[in-house]
């Protein structure tokens, strides 16, 4: 019998000639708000088309152990995992691979250099990878691992993970308890500091040491191949990363031409009681900024107008913020069909959620948990983020020139026409009181269809009925964006794959393991590959105490979970390997 601890080892003997849904308060705060009888239905009062709908049966735990492959509980259990995954993970770690907004050319821009050292630390940590897998560099530092398989007739699998990360604020360093690029193991926390430990390096070091495991073991030889892509360019949206991989990818395979992609995302593993919820996300909200103008007559401020463009702003700014959208959980929607897996495998748990989940009272539930808290708040609102504005350049001087930024997260009931349409009614009445010209979206295509789709016309621009002593302009555009995603499957062949090796894989570690479908309120490299499959889940493989602190202060990762995301890549690999999909 081969010594599995050597398979694991491999690499390095080798390399030596990379979210809460469920606060404890939330269910302590609403347990009693209703008797849980008040949930209790008698299937025969409840219609047919009903009992048609989802009802988070759950596939059953996939054991991969038929291809004769070490067990990962076997290979991954032991304290030298640990070790071997902070050896792994430190020079990665170490190194400063930030994201800038204004990065430039990457001849000419100093800050890219960093990335210049990833390849060597990989492949330097894992040889058996780049001495058997296809490499390619794509636009200067994305790069793509394929280990081929020998059926040609079966869609690859693509796993994805990001190198960038998000700079540290230089008023903050005084606040880490380690320098945030020293890459510090505390052997009695068991966290690794640094900021990128977390997001997303922790998914590369993963990924690649399950990879280096399954390729030191003779017997290992893939029917379908597998595919590693790592964009460089996440925290900044991902134009030139992961754009330039997709792309890539697609003229090599076809649209939809990948079995299934995994990235990073969702809200992790959740434990309530002794039931432990695995919640991948099926797609990711919209995202849209927009960006307010405003100009009128300055002076000297002496001799000021009743209100300034600062002043104007402000109201519109209060006209918003006191107007938030509405929650609402769509039927039958992935939102919907989590919560139907939450109340009836911890029914308990909220009782009065258990109540109007199954009475189909969606509005109630809706509000019940826009009150829980502000993260399961926005799973199921738009959000609107008052995130930049400035103004006025004297202190002595009217400022002429106030520009407000604003950013929305939204949610599938919304859309960027209706948010539009809603912030030309609520500016309507600071246009008429300070009698201000209105550009409204012009030209904006999204904006446009809505307004067709609701009956309405654009109209004229709105100008002054009388001399204005401000002669002002506001000016409102849609600037960057992204839609809605598509929802990916909650049943079939490949959803059944992969729950069913999430419920092997942590089968230990709860009474009954529940993957249970949720959304992204943030956006990843993924909205760049939706022409590649239809199948996309976004899922970070650990509990909240796994990833510390992400973009913040003492950034971390705990290692002794991180062995765990490692044993769920090898799994997933391993079973995709023999699935029929």
């Amino acid at each position: 019998m081969m010594n599995t601890k050597k398979v694991l080892l491999a690499g390095t003997f080798l390399s030596a000639s990379a979210f809460e849904f469920w606060p404890a308060g939330s269910v302590a705060r609403l347990a009693n708000q209703l008797p849980l009888g008040f949930g209790d239905r008698n299937a025969a009062t409840i219609p047919k088309a009903e009992q048609a709908r989802f009802k988070c049966n759950l596939a059953d735990p996939l054991d991969p152990s038929d291809d004769g492959l070490y067990s990962s509980h076997d290979l991954f259990s032991s304290q030298e995992t640990i070790e071997i995954l902070v050896e792994r993970h430190q020079p990665l770690v170490k190194i400063d691979s930030i994201c800038y907004d204004d990065l430039g050319d990457f001849d000419t821009d100093d800050r890219w250099k960093p990335f210049d050292d990833i390849p060597k630390v990989l492949k330097e940590n894992y040889p058996l990878i780049y001495d058997k897998a296809w490499i390619e560099t794509i636009n200067r530092f994305g790069l793509v691992y394929t280990i081929e398989g020998s059926d040609a007739s079966l869609a690859p699998i693509l796993l994805t993970a990001h190198q960038d990360v998000v700079p540290v604020e230089n008023a903050t360093l005084g606040e880490w308890d380690h320098p945030p690029f020293d890459a510090v193991y505390d052997k009695k926390s068991g966290y690794l500091y640094g900021r990128g430990t977390s997001d997303d390096k922790s998914a590369i070091t993963a990924l690649m040491t399950a990879m280096e495991s399954l390729l030191s073991q003779e017997n290992y030889e893939p029917r379908r191949t597998v595919i590693f892509a790592f964009g460089f360019d996440e925290e900044c949206s991902g134009f030139r990363g992961a754009a330039s991989i997709a792309k890539h990818l697609e003229e090599r395979y076809g649209k939809d031409g990948i079995a299934v992609i995994l990235d990073e995302g969702g809200a992790g593993l959740q434990k309530v009681g002794d039931v432990l919820y695995a919640l991948p996300a099926v797609y990711e909200k919209g995202y849209l900024d927009v960006w307010f103008d405003l100009e009128v007559t300055g002076g000297h401020s002496s001799v000021p107008t009743p209100h300034t463009s600062i002043g104007m702003m402000s109201e519109i700014v209060t006209s918003l913020e006191s107007s938030p959208f509405l929650p609402k959980i769509i039927p039958d929607g992935p939102i919907h069909q989590g919560l139907i897996c939450f109340t009836r495998y911890s029914p308990y748990a909220l009782p009065a959620l258990t109540g109007y989940i199954n009475w189909g009272l969606l509005d109630n539930a809706a509000k019940l948990l826009a009150q829980t808290q502000r993260e399961t708040q926005y799973f199921i609102q738009t959000s609107q983020a008052v995130n930049w504005i400035a103004g006025g350049q004297k202190i002595n001087s009217l400022p002429e020139f106030t520009t407000l930024g604003v950013n929305h997260r939204y949610a599938p009931q919304d859309s960027i026409g209706s948010i539009q349409h809603r912030i030309v009614g609520l500016v309507q009445k600071v246009v008429h009181k300070y009698n201000l010209t209105l550009h409204a979206f012009e030209g904006d295509e999204d904006y446009d269809a809505y307004l067709e789709y609701i009956g309405q016309t654009r109209g004229n621009t709105v100008n002054a009925t009388w001399e204005p002593i401000y002669n002002g302009k506001l000016v409102l555009e849609g600037r960057k964006r992204s839609y809605v995603t598509p929802q990916s499957p909650t049943k079939g062949n490949v959803w059944d794959v992969f729950s069913g090796t999430v419920r092997y894989t942590y089968a230990d570690e709860a009474r009954v393991v529940v993957p249970a479908p949720g959304a992204m309120t943030g956006n990843t490299d993924t909205r760049h590959y939706l022409d590649l499959s239809p199948n996309i889940y976004r899922w970070s493989p650990g509990s909240l105490k796994s990833f510390g602190n992400v973009h913040g202060v003492n950034e971390k990762l705990l290692m002794s979970e991180h062995v765990n995301m490692v044993k769920f890549y090898y799994d997933f690999i391993r079973n995709f390997d023999q699935a029929d999909v």
